[in-house]
């Protein structure tokens, strides 16, 4: 009897612990996007709330939050891929020789756009699916390809785009439409159906799911098509507001998206513990950190040292070390 109540005791404590912890998981991302927001209006005596500014930051956030979508359904079965930021290179030198050396209407370059990135990533999560290769040494693998191909397409000069043709897609209220869409459908994906639940249970233990009848490749590469279809989407509207087509198109995407996930809290291992509403919640506060650090007067080319610091501070701090498989790869 005594064991008995000493063992309620232990696992109470337990639940106590494991109820502070996620209580201080979830509001750790909230606490620190509203700090940063209301430390940079402070510091640039609120240039951060200029009309000029909110719009910069719309256009800003709305690349790095729609991917952020995408990616979710990646790294909650412990996925990564290094290779959609010059994916979404490529996909923009193939829209803009669409739209300059073709003349066939609009829908036809986006559908292109949507359709490379869509490629790139299927191909990195269907390699390292059924060819077992861990998922980080494909995408490094397609990041050379398609650099290289990013380099050949642009080897005279940038392709340029009519840009005042294409001003419709740069209007702030077309893009908070398409990224509230994008969150929406996302957010019921990934949390009110059987897709969302079994992505999770592949993070959480992939054998485990696959026992249970989850079709765990299947799952992978559909979530990475997935991610390759809001890669797609961003890069469009990232060509429409550059205006052209560079060997730096892309650059730095798939950072910024791993330093949204763990800003929001999103597990990087993912399992049961991911929620969307993390990535969003990173992808708002990397951007304000990047626009807030730049309006302060910071050098741009130190802001990715900041992103790089931060990051590896936050995942020193929350890195499930129980757990020493960081990525979780399946045979299944």
């Amino acid at each position: 009897m005594q064991a008995s109540a000493n063992t309620l005791d232990v696992q109470e404590i337990l639940n106590q612990k494991a109820h502070r912890r996620a209580l201080l998981t979830n509001l750790l991302p909230f606490t620190g996007l509203t700090f940063i927001f209301i430390f940079f209006i402070i510091v640039t005596n609120g240039k951060m709330l200029s009309s000029g500014n909110l719009t910069n930051l719309i256009n800003q956030c709305f690349s790095v939050s729609i991917v952020a979508v995408g990616a979710s359904f990646v790294y909650a079965h412990g996925g990564m891929d290094f290779s959609i930021g010059v994916s979404s290179g490529v996909a923009q030198l193939v829209a803009a020789m669409v739209i300059t050396s073709t003349g066939l209407p609009v829908w036809v370059a986006i559908a292109a756009c949507i359709s490379i990135a869509v490629l790139c990533a299927t191909i990195v999560g269907a390699t390292s699916a059924f060819l077992r290769v861990p998922v980080f040494v494909v995408s490094l693998c397609m990041r050379a390809i398609c650099s290289g191909l990013l380099t050949v397409g642009i080897a005279k000069t940038d392709i340029a785009i009519d840009f005042l043709k294409f001003n419709v897609f740069n209007n702030a209220f077309l893009k908070l439409f398409v990224l509230l869409a994008a969150i929406g459908i996302g957010y019921y994906l990934f949390e009110y159906t059987a897709l969302g639940k079994m992505e999770k249970a592949i993070g959480g233990n992939a054998v485990t799911a696959f026992q249970a009848g989850v079709k765990v490749k299947k799952c992978q590469i559909i979530a990475y098509s997935l991610m390759g279809l809001c890669v797609g989407i961003a890069a469009f509207f990232q060509l429409t507001r550059s205006g052209a087509a560079t060997g730096s198109s892309g650059s730095g995407l798939e950072f910024d998206i791993m330093v949204a996930i763990v800003l929001g809290g999103f597990p990087m291992s993912g399992g049961s513990a991911a929620k969307l509403r993390a990535a969003i919640i990173g992808a708002l506060t990397i951007t304000i950190l990047s626009n807030g650090l730049i309006l302060w007067g910071m050098d741009y080319l130190l802001i990715n040292g900041v992103k790089g610091l931060l990051f590896l501070t936050i995942v020193a701090i929350s890195y499930d070390r129980t757990n020493l498989s960081q990525i979780n790869i399946t045979g299944s």
